[in-house]
């Protein structure tokens, strides 16, 4: 359901188009994307931008800015990984750099808020003004910054130099490793078509919003989308992140949630599941098969997303 179908839901509904009545919804909706709205008048806010990991890979050294803007320091963190690996745009927003610096190959991303990332040493898959989604392959990680291949990743804003583990978000398993450690091997397992866009490829049969459940035959949220698809068919987490949970209840059947910092995402429904808690994936990877387990009608995915705790609606981090 989409927020002018919500606000059109709610207004026409019963529910009372004064403060009592917002109140009595925010409750309901627990989503940060429309808490304190006039509902009956003023555009949802949006919520904040997702950030993913550029890369798939351990902290090798961390933020140490200079307190004088010229002086020595590290600007930005450095993270390990494989050389050639895809790196990916850390949030939405268009490049507005792409080219050597000094011999070094690198790219800067801006994004909405203003706010720049940059990327090297990376040879660049994208050119300057192309406009790039959060996920989206920006280029490939060269050697030559760390020891081993690692990419130096940083974040401004104006001049300032902002800590990027911080503008990421929290991840269960951030590990800043002492130089000279080796590098622990990455998860791997089957890349799927869809990498970088939808968790599985259908129609979706079943909004976000209020609606009257399918089974239990009363008016609930849902929060999440429903994807028709058959059962069986790979499911994959669009972007980057650490599995959080792997599970089966009554409701949702067998599930899976993938962190990835301030967002998370989940997989439910699904007929088997691929990953195990503690895997970090890739964008496009699989983590289970779409099924029709719990309480469900029929083969689909539901897929559902939250931002710090708060359910939002996964169209707004979709490509």
């Amino acid at each position: 359901m989409s927020y002018p179908q919500v606000k059109s839901y709610f207004c026409l509904s019963g529910f009372p188009a004064n403060n009592t009545g917002m109140k009595l919804f925010r409750f309901l909706l627990g989503s940060a994307v429309v808490a304190g709205l006039l509902l009956c008048g003023v555009p949802a806010a949006m919520a904040d931008a997702l950030h993913v990991w550029p890369v798939n890979g351990p902290v090798v050294r961390g933020f140490d800015p200079p307190e004088v803007f010229y002086a020595s320091g590290h600007r930005g963190i450095d993270i390990a990984a494989d050389a050639g690996t895809p790196v990916v745009s850390a949030a939405a927003g268009v490049v507005t750099f792409a080219g050597t610096i000094n011999y070094v190959p690198m790219l800067t991303v801006t994004h909405d808020d203003g706010v720049r990332t940059t990327y090297q040493p990376v040879t660049p898959a994208v050119a300057q003004g192309d406009q790039m989604a959060a996920g989206a392959i920006i280029g490939y990680l060269q050697p030559g910054h760390c020891t081993s291949p690692c990419l130096h990743f940083g974040v401004l804003r104006g001049r300032d130099y902002l800590d990027p583990l911080q503008w990421l978000g929290p991840a269960d398993d951030i590990r800043l490793l002492p130089a000279g450690s080796t590098v622990p091997a990455l998860t791997t397992t089957t890349m799927a078509a869809t990498a970088m866009g939808w968790p599985v490829n259908g129609r979706v049969t079943s909004e976000y919003g209020w609606r009257m459940h399918p089974i239990l035959h009363k008016l609930m949220f849902h929060d999440g989308i429903d994807i028709a698809a058959s059962c069986g068919t790979t499911v994959v987490a669009p972007w980057m992140g650490v599995v959080k949970e792997v599970g089966n209840s009554s409701s949702a059947g067998r599930f899976v949630r993938v962190s990835h910092g301030a967002i998370v995402t989940s997989y439910l429904h699904l007929s088997a599941i691929e990953v195990k808690v503690g895997d970090r994936l890739a964008g496009g990877q699989q983590v289970g098969k779409v099924g029709t387990t719990g309480l469900s009608t029929g083969c689909h995915l539901h897929f559902g997303a939250s931002q710090n705790g708060v359910s939002i609606n996964p169209r707004s981090i979709l490509s």
